[in-house]
């Protein structure tokens, strides 16, 4: 998104409040599995980076940003839903039968929805694998900290609703709440949003659907050509 964002003249940062690690998983439950489905970027990395895995096997993604690296990495059956569960949910019982085997969720140690677990209840045979581990960070970086001191930032992408209630605790703890009454906060979804309850923001935006695309064109609708954008 960052390119998308200085293409438009936006100034931008990056902030992780989330550290991500590998976690083992079985990679023989992943070959023979009939489908595969994932909703973050970091379980598209894990399984770009097996070379045994059959890339021709369907995958379905929750989005465009999720599914780009399976595309780079040569994966030629990737569906792509509008960039939440349901829509996910939605477009797999489109396409796929019951009968048509194993669908295998591979996702990250937390998750707010259990993909697996809602495609039992439709009479699928699914298993989740757990890939990765994001954990909160300990402390926002000095970098960022000095930004929002000085009120260097107009406005703050979220894109998760970890990332957002995080990003909130890690100010609440710097002493920096007050800081973000100047900033306008741009949630992808309104679950995003509610990750931010805590703070009093300038302003909070919601994308009018999940996808980067409607959150690049809600930045440039709050803060206008030439704003500093932050993303975490």
């Amino acid at each position: 998104m960052r390119p998308s964002l200085e293409e438009k003249g936006h100034r931008v940062s990056v902030e992780p409040v989330l550290d991500v690690s590998p976690v083992d998983f079985s990679h023989e439950a992943l070959r023979d599995s009939r489908t595969i489905v994932v909703t973050s970027v970091h379980a598209s990395l894990r399984i770009a980076e097996l070379p045994s895995i059959d890339r021709t096997v369907p995958i379905y993604a929750v989005g465009a940003g999720t599914a780009a690296p399976l595309h780079r990495a040569g994966f030629s059956c990737v569906h792509e839903a509008a960039g939440d569960a349901p829509s996910l949910l939605d477009l797999i019982l489109t396409k796929r039968s019951a009968s048509e085997g194993r669908i295998t969720y591979l996702s990250g140690w937390d998750i707010t929805e259990d993909m697996a677990a809602a495609l039992k209840r439709h009479g699928h045979d699914a298993q989740r694998l757990v890939a990765y581990r994001a954990t909160p960070a300990k402390s926002l970086s000095p970098a960022t900290q000095d930004m929002l001191r000085r009120g260097d930032i107009d406005c703050i992408l979220f894109m998760s609703y970890r990332t957002a209630h995080f990003f909130t605790l890690l100010c609440d703890k710097a002493g920096l709440s007050p800081c973000l009454r100047t900033i306008s906060a741009a949630a992808m979804s309104e679950k995003v949003a509610r990750g931010l309850c805590r703070t009093d923001w300038r302003e909070t935006g919601i994308a009018a659907n999940p996808s980067r695309e409607a959150m690049v064109d809600m930045l440039t609708a709050l803060a206008g050509q030439g704003a500093r954008g932050h993303g975490v």
